[in-house]
């Protein structure tokens, strides 16, 4: 049986470290808008509101609060958490103040939204906040109405931002100037307390501080976090689930993220417990999933070899599901966007990229349908399907003679391929070298393909026709699994019906066709 906070505090008073906490997850925070004329905002996203075809509003706003740092106990257990002890790396474990920034991104018309509400947790691997659940999600999430709450949750992140949004030194992302000066955080784990009582203002609309105007009252909030955040999320839901939650959608993860960012038991020159920090290892770093809230745990192919070498499978209960999407890649940046000023993230590879959100296997799509299948679970109880894993054979997934990857879910280009699909991807040397080690990584991230020649188009699908016909057949079945969400399966249509199969132009038009069907329905209108 897990323990939550709000039981594991009396082992603190046990264990004689410290006093039941004075700030929790519902303590009050303010509010205030970020300021005017002191420099330009760094919008952590490369799906703008302005693109989407729903009106909606963006703000900023600047919260400030009082959070506890957390451990473990000496032997660790996932769900188990004390306030960490008072040392000499933390002077202050208690009441630790901070002031972080969120954006929101709400519809224009209150009529317009429909009581659902996502927070996410911005990655922060690059050294700057990121938006890997916003970015593929960005057009269901309008669609439906949903309210988005990004969150700054790293001291690496809000050293970039009072730094002026620098990079490198010399890489200007934003010119913030003195934007966010106001900004504090002293430690990662204060994001526990943070995020939960940003989360409980939210389902609060009756609180002066809430951000959100009159009449947008929210009935379901998720979290959500990929890679790095996506372990944040699974240390917060494991061990922080609060009544204010009512999902999680941990996306593209790894194992849990640290509880606090002191020195780690066990390595060299570390202190003795409780100086030091234990580190959950193995499984134990994996999400819950007893939860009275379902859990969604999404991998893509490029993910999945680190759950295999490591044993960090999970299996269904009835409040979590597992999957793992065939030929989707663990970059969600779009194509064409300038990831720093003048470099667009295709120019750092060398193969051509097939990105989670812009690629010709749009992994987004089967993210989509999870979400929908999660909040329909939240809101009348319909079971989530089945959790669906990739195929493998001696810790190496197998592969079709195509060379594609076998099972787990599967998108409409991976039943009616025309490439070959690799989780990965190779970082072009000739870049500058300062940015090396940032191309690496993400080239690593970013999946390649390889397309197959005009002989094997006309030998497995004849013609254009052919190829619309088996696109459209796969669409319509994964639409039947619930892996594929109707809107989603006229846009795979279509882009095939536009795309030219033997050199593949068409997989672009995805993003452009609802903007142009968009006017075409208004000029209509208006004649």
């Amino acid at each position: 049986m897990r323990s939550f906070k709000l039981f594991s505090l009396v082992s603190v008073a046990v264990a004689g470290f410290a006093a039941a906490a004075a700030a929790d997850q519902t303590s009050p925070v303010t509010v205030v808008p970020a300021p005017v004329g002191q420099g330009e905002i760094q919008v952590p996203a490369t799906r703008a509101t302005a693109d989407l075809l729903q009106s909606y509003v963006e703000e900023e706003f600047f919260v400030s609060g009082l959070a506890d740092i957390y451990t473990y106990n000496e032997t660790p257990v996932p769900g188990e958490v004390i306030i960490q002890p008072v040392n000499a790396t933390f002077p202050q474990t208690e009441d630790v103040p901070y002031t972080t920034r969120i954006i929101v991104k709400r519809p224009a018309n209150v009529e317009d939204f429909s009581g659902t509400l996502v927070i996410e947790w911005w990655n922060s691997t690059a050294g700057f906040d990121t938006a890997p659940v916003w970015d593929p999600m960005a057009e269901f999430a309008a669609r439906e109405g949903w309210i988005y709450v990004g969150v700054t949750n790293s001291i690496d992140s809000i050293a970039f931002l009072k730094g002026g949004c620098l990079l490198l030194d010399f890489v200007q992302i934003a010119d913030c100037q003195t934007r966010y000066a106001a900004l504090d955080m002293s430690e990662n784990g204060l994001a526990w307390d943070m995020v939960s009582q940003i989360a409980s203002l939210l389902k609060s609309p009756a609180d002066p501080q809430n951000p959100l105007p009159a009449g947008y009252t929210v009935e379901r909030l998720y979290h959500a976090g990929q890679s790095q955040q996506g372990g944040s999320l699974v240390t917060y839901a494991t061990a922080f689930h609060f009544a204010a939650n009512d999902g999680y959608f941990v996306q593209a993860d790894y194992t849990a993220r640290r509880i606090n960012y002191g020195p780690v038991c066990g390595d060299v020159g570390a202190p003795a417990y409780p100086e030091c920090t234990p580190a959950l290892t193995g499984t134990d770093g994996l999400v819950a999933t007893d939860l009275p809230v379902p859990v969604v745990r999404a991998l893509t192919e490029t993910d999945v070899g680190n759950a295999l070498a490591n044993g960090l499978r999970q299996t269904d209960t009835p409040t979590f599901r597992y999957y793992e999407i065939a030929g989707a890649s663990h970059v969600t940046v779009h194509k064409n966007i300038e990831v720093v000023p003048g470099i667009t993230l295709e120019s750092f590879c060398l193969n051509e990229m097939n990105t989670l959100a812009d690629g010709q296997v749009l992994g987004s799509f089967p993210q989509r349908a999870m979400w929908k299948n999660l909040d329909e679970f939240v809101r009348n109880g319909t079971p989530m399907p089945a959790g669906l894993v990739l195929a493998s054979s001696g810790g190496v997934i197998s592969r079709n003679f195509l060379g594609n990857a076998i099972g787990g879910v599967r998108t409409a280009d991976m039943n009616a391929p025309i490439a070959l699909y690799q989780p990965n991807n190779t970082f072009d040397p000739s870049l500058p070298e300062p940015l090396h080690e940032f191309a690496q990584l993400a080239c690593f991230l970013a999946g390649s393909m390889f397309r197959y020649g005009p002989a094997y188009i006309d030998a497995v699908y004849v013609n254009h026709k052919g190829y619309v016909r088996a696109v459209t057949q796969a669409a319509d079945a994964l639409v039947a699994q619930r892996f594929l969400l109707p809107e989603d399966r006229n846009l795979l249509v279509v882009r095939a019906f536009l795309s030219d199969v033997a050199c593949g132009i068409g997989f672009e038009l995805v993003f452009v066709l609802p903007p142009i069907m968009w006017l075409r329905a208004r000029r209509k209108r208006r004649a």
